[in-house]
């Protein structure tokens, strides 16, 4: 075979392969979008079941947290101290849960409580700072405003208290 013919060859080849490619992450993309979607859909389902009302557009799916050292003064809970000497260098930003699980974690800390809501009417993100000597520690939050009160959730363990 001619050397052109060879190279025209692997070339074909090559972008039948990128567009086999291009298609398959296409597809992915399309089904972690529907899956999300439905994921939304039934933890809605789930709240309405339990007793409670709220409004899709009120439930953070996509974190608005930065785990950037300079923005995070600004993403500190109002009710949460902040050092006066600023972080400690070796401070740890603990992950966060996925929003349909913290929202599950919320029902299930209510009833733990024993407590009740209707309506959740807002959820600020924040983290809650926490530091002992020279260890500090960064948790994100869940601030829940319900008809009930306000209510804290610890976005990395799940568990719910009352605000004070």
């Amino acid at each position: 075979m001619e050397r052109s013919k060879l190279k025209l060859t692997v070339i074909f080849l090559l972008t039948v392969l990128d567009l086999f490619l291009l298609g398959s992450v296409l597809m992915q993309c399309h089904q972690s979008r529907d899956y999300a979607r439905t994921t939304q859909t039934q933890i809605l389902v789930y709240l309405e079941r339990n007793g409670i009302e709220v409004q899709q557009e009120t439930i953070p799916w996509e974190s608005g947290l930065s785990a950037q050292r300079e923005d995070l003064a600004d993403q500190i809970l109002p009710d949460s101290e902040w050092p006066a000497q600023g972080l400690p260098d070796n401070c740890e930003v603990q992950p966060a849960r996925e929003p349909a699980t913290l929202l599950m974690d919320f029902v299930r800390g209510l009833s733990e409580l024993g407590q009740t809501c209707e309506t959740i009417h807002g959820i600020q993100e924040g983290y809650w700072y926490s530091g002992e000597e020279d260890r500090a520690v960064l948790t994100p939050m869940w601030e829940i405003e319900t008809d009930q009160g306000t209510f804290l959730l610890d976005c990395a363990q799940g568990l719910l208290t009352r605000a004070t």
